[in-house]
């Protein structure tokens, strides 16, 4: 393996990390507007989970076909932060559902 070859290697290694960090990052400001947002109506919140799921949806085909090497990164970025604010937003709809039936 030539150097330039373990720099890239290493460099998209850093690369994902930095972009899981930023997701967290995120993710945790998300949660805390999610806090104070807490009275939102079922219809409100299933037109959040719907319109996150969309957004997933929309970020995978994106990965899927973009060409530019340059932009593989910020795709994949996207799409995973579209699929955790989807995941987060439909477990906040099950506890709720968990609780109100409970």
């Amino acid at each position: 393996m030539k150097v330039e070859e373990t720099g890239k290697i290493f460099g998209n290694k850093g690369r994902i990390h930095g972009i899981r960090c930023s997701i967290s990052r995120f993710l945790k400001g998300m949660r805390s507007n999610m806090e104070i947002n807490n009275e939102m109506s079922h219809e409100e919140e299933m037109d959040n989970l719907k319109q996150a799921h969309k957004e997933w949806r929309q970020a995978e085909l994106y990965f899927q076909n973009v060409t530019d090497t340059e932009l593989i990164d910020h795709a994949i970025y996207n799409m995973e932060a579209a699929k955790k604010k989807y995941f987060y937003l439909l477990n906040q709809v099950r506890e709720k559902v968990s609780h109100e039936n409970a």
